[in-house]
């Protein structure tokens, strides 16, 4: 279930990326940290398989479509340091920096957005210690999805380590359109103007109502028929 993964780092690869040859140290420092977040990032992935495979037996229903992991480069940390306004130092990255280690998680409908969330909660190797709801309270410019880092404990050397993961949790619907307009708003040379902007507003607003049908379709059909078994 798991699409993506990152390529593990070395300091010799770290060191030859032309942009980081001023942070040698940070560079020396950070390759064995990494893997702590590498660890906790699988940890992570682990359990949301698990929890999806628990609720297909439960539930006779998948609420994972996909699952997409990545670790954040140093050269993106970094910028994100100093965009923040801190000194790029190991100390700063484990104290500013919660995304290093990153899902998404991709869910058919709403309602199983806030049932794996809920089942995560219940774990006791997890805590949240961030939770932004942009599905509820949507950005202005549209975005929908559920932001939360957990801090899950990992055993490493003989020690238990608390380390943060973010995931991103959005429905098929929330994350198409992430994607189109990530890319029409960052990668286009030509700015976006005002009136698309609004229209890319509208269609989020329309997918999110697609969202909610398709989700009172499942329950009614599917749900509904479960019940009167």
């Amino acid at each position: 279930m798991i699409l993506q993964k990152t390529k593990n780092y070395s300091p010799d690869k770290l060191n030859s990326i032309k942009q980081l040859s001023d942070y040698k140290d940070l560079v020396l420092q950070y390759a064995p940290i990494e893997n702590e977040y590498r660890y906790a990032l699988r940890e992570m992935s682990a359990k949301l398989e698990n929890l999806d495979d628990y609720c297909q037996m439960r539930f006779a229903h998948n609420p994972i479509h996909h699952i997409e992991s990545r670790i954040k480069t140093l050269d993106s940390i970094i910028e994100k340091i100093e965009r923040r306004g801190y000194e790029p130092t190991l100390d700063n990255l484990r104290t500013y920096i919660y995304d290093i280690a990153g899902i998404r998680v991709v869910c058919k409908y709403i309602n199983d957005i806030y049932q794996i969330v809920d089942l995560l909660s219940k774990q006791k190797d997890l805590e949240i210690m961030i939770k932004k709801d942009y599905i509820v309270h949507p950005k202005d410019t549209g975005y929908r999805s559920l932001h939360i880092v957990f801090i899950i404990e990992i055993y490493v050397d003989d020690e238990i380590k608390k380390v943060p993961v973010e995931i991103q949790f959005r429905t098929l619907a929330m994350d198409m359109w992430a994607c189109l307009e990530h890319e029409l708003r960052y990668k286009s040379h030509n700015q976006l103007s005002i009136t698309q902007q609004n229209e890319l507003k509208e269609y989020s607003s329309t997918l999110y109502n697609v969202d909610l049908n398709m989700q009172k379709i499942y329950i009614s059909t599917i749900v509904g028929d479960d019940d009167n078994d």
